[in-house]
């Protein structure tokens, strides 16, 4: 009897872990996700801010491609043409409204 109660505990905990663990690791999988789109706003940022500062003589369509091709390169072409764009479509859009605030302020 005491080997069949022990056995099933066993059983209960090696269940709770298992499903536990399942648990964790999709939280920090997400976590990680989240921290790396963090990261890689902050790097297009970076570069539209860069490129508008280096490269005044580009026009729109320039800036943007430098910008894309540049992203894909720091990041390793870990994320697609794709994602790469609507970072800096979002980068872009937060450096003009950054612009426009401090305009307005002065």
């Amino acid at each position: 009897m005491d080997s069949n109660l022990f056995n099933s505990l066993l059983t209960i905990i090696t269940f709770v872990i298992t499903i536990g663990g399942g648990f964790l690791i999709n939280y920090l999988n997400k976590k990680i996700e989240s921290q790396n789109l963090k990261d890689y706003y902050n790097i297009s940022k970076q570069i539209v801010m860069s490129i508008e500062q280096l490269n005044p003589e580009l026009v729109g369509a320039d800036k943007k491609e430098l910008a894309i091709s540049k992203l894909l390169e720091l990041t390793n072409n870990k994320i697609n043409s794709e994602q790469a764009n609507t970072l800096i479509e979002a980068a872009v859009y937060e450096v003009k409204k950054l612009l426009q605030n401090n305009n307005i302020t002065k």
